[in-house]
């Protein structure tokens, strides 16, 4: 590949990254709100408990973590993974786990501390008590799960040549 191509290359893929981090974020946002209603929570990260503020810092921190998950992921060592839209699934899926653990684990209940909040409020779902904490885990593992295939998915068809469009019905290539 020549220099020129190499670098069109590099851009295209950290505008996909970029691309499928929003995308995806937009998809996980609809899940954590709709189901926990859980925006004015994120947006007291910047001292503003508003659903637009919450909207404001989801879409910004998806799209630095579609990023990030080029920075991680575009090397040599995943070539093969990242050759057909199913292993840029499974490079989306296990980025995403990784960023629940430490952003749902450590920096979100870290960020709320400093805010001044004591706790992560958990809301009760259709039973309070300790099924609430379980349900609430779960959305939020799915809403991650979410946000990892759709970033793959779209990472996949803005950067394979055969990756298409046509969402997740695809053929995958022989390894």
């Amino acid at each position: 590949m020549s220099r020129t191509g190499e670098t069109d290359a590099i851009e295209r893929n950290w505008r996909a990254g970029a691309i499928g981090g929003l995308v995806a974020g937009v998809t996980m946002g609809v899940v954590l709100h709709g189901a926990l209603g859980l925006m004015p929570t994120v947006g007291a990260l910047i001292g503003s408990e508003t659903v637009a503020a919450g909207w404001a810092v989801h879409l910004f921190n998806s799209t630095v973590f579609g990023t990030l998950f080029v920075a991680v992921f575009d090397r040599p060592l995943f070539d093969d993974l990242r050759a057909d839209v199913g292993g840029c699934l499974s490079l989306g899926v296990v980025h995403s786990a990784v960023l629940g653990v430490i952003t749902g684990g450590l920096l979100l209940p870290a960020a709320l501390a400093i805010e001044g909040a004591t706790s992560l409020p958990i809301p009760t779902l259709p039973v309070p008590g300790v099924t609430a904490s379980l349900e609430f885990g779960a959305i939020i593992a799915i809403a991650h799960l979410i946000y990892g295939l759709v970033l793959g998915r779209v990472f996949a068809a803005l950067t394979l040549v055969d990756g298409g469009i046509g969402w997740l019905p695809f053929t995958p290539v022989d390894r």
